[in-house]
């Protein structure tokens, strides 16, 4: 059987020219789809913890993108800010497998077999 996937809880991104469009003609609704694509990630999550934690991302990359205002500047650190983010979230989920017990294969009886006997 095949796995069923589950319809995409988010809204689709426009093709890249009309993001591009937007960024030259209307920065002010490239930012509205931004914040839209935002809240909707942060609304997908399950429980208040991840909520948490990429509210926590999403402002610590705000105030980097305002501290900034060369376009390269500001990319380089968006770059870095989320190589770390995901350097931290590797780190995580390595020490999560260290940390869990292993899951204990059930086991089997293992029945020898019987040799043949030599006919006389």
């Amino acid at each position: 059987m095949g796995a069923v996937m589950a319809a995409s809880t988010y809204s689709p991104l426009p093709a890249f020219d009309e993001l591009l469009h937007m960024a030259k003609q209307d920065p002010a609704a490239l930012d509205r789809l931004q914040q839209k694509l935002n809240q909707e990630l942060i609304d997908a999550q399950s429980d208040n913890e991840g909520r948490k934690a990429i509210q926590q991302t999403l402002f610590r990359l705000q105030s980097e993108q305002l501290r900034y205002k060369a376009p390269l500047v500001r990319l380089t650190r968006a770059y870095q800010l989320m190589l770390s983010e995901m350097s931290r979230m590797q780190d995580a989920l390595e020490l999560l497998c260290k940390t869990q017990k292993p899951q204990q294969k059930p086991c089997a009886t293992i029945l020898p077999f019987k040799q043949k006997e030599k006919d006389p």
